[in-house]
């Protein structure tokens, strides 16, 4: 099988997968499904940051991530992060992990907040009314982004983005994913009935430039760890690498439908 076809029949997969569990599923099996992606995501974060020879508490560390979606469920994941890093400190009093105090809480404590809590964010977004086609909103214009700018980046892409992060990223392909993202955003006024077209503009251009950004975040920590994909999917990489130009993003769209849309929780 060659790239593209592995990558087209995974990420159908994906597509299908999350379309049942937006639309079709309970919200518990939602709630499994975004926690499902943490785990693995984390995992391999923690898996990154080993080779650069930080030593994190792995049965903590784990713990804590499986704790953050089912209280951001809650609404409670505050409380969690202050007696969470409590007890990290509180570990590391042991002698012999006082070395390495710097660099696994520091990093324990990015990866949590940087996949865990924003991808747990989803939770949050489904919960609001209309909840569902938001969620949908945010995943189609980032992964349709994402399509946009490698299809035409591979037909038409001459200008490097950013050689030292990402060799094979160009403007022209990041040009393709804006528009694909813009176009989308502005349809999606279909079944965004009540949702100006001003706002749909707005996101649409935000949502491609913070998903891009979002990729190459990852590229760098990959680079820097000298390796190319997080994981083993045929043709998408990892978990992480799935997850990579969501985790700026769905936070990001969360909070202005929250705050500049004004939609609130139906639960």
């Amino acid at each position: 099988m060659t790239t593209l076809v592995k990558r087209l029949t995974f990420s159908s997969l994906f597509v299908a997968l999350a379309l049942l569990t937006i639309f079709a599923a309970p919200r518990w099996i939602f709630i499994l499904v975004v926690e499902a992606f943490c785990l693995v995501g984390f995992h391999e974060f923690l898996a990154l940051i080993e080779k650069k020879g930080v030593v994190v508490h792995k049965l903590l560390a784990m713990t804590l991530a499986v704790l953050i979606p089912i209280l951001t469920n809650w609404g409670a994941e505050p409380v969690l992060f202050v007696l969470g890093i409590l007890l990290v400190f509180v570990l590391y009093f042991r002698e012999d992990l006082n070395s390495q105090v710097f660099g696994s809480v520091s990093m324990m404590t990015f990866g949590l907040v940087y996949v865990v809590w924003f991808f747990s964010h989803l939770i949050k977004m489904h919960d609001l009314i209309h909840g569902s086609s938001w969620v949908f909103y945010t995943i189609l214009l980032v992964k349709a982004g994402d399509a946009g700018a490698y299809f035409v980046g591979t037909k038409y892409g001459t200008s490097k983005l950013a050689k030292h992060i990402s060799p094979n990223k160009s403007i022209e392909g990041a040009w393709g994913g804006l528009a694909t993202t813009l176009v989308l955003s502005l349809l999606s006024g279909f079944y965004l009935k009540n949702v100006f077209w001003g706002h749909l503009f707005i996101l649409g251009i935000l949502v491609s430039v913070i998903a891009q950004i979002g990729d190459l975040v990852e590229s760098l920590m990959k680079r820097d760890v000298g390796v190319k994909d997080s994981g083993v999917i045929p043709g998408l990489g990892g978990v992480l690498d799935i997850m990579d130009s969501l985790l700026l993003t769905v936070p990001f769209v969360y909070y202005y439908v929250v705050f500049f849309l004004g939609f609130q929780s139906a639960h």
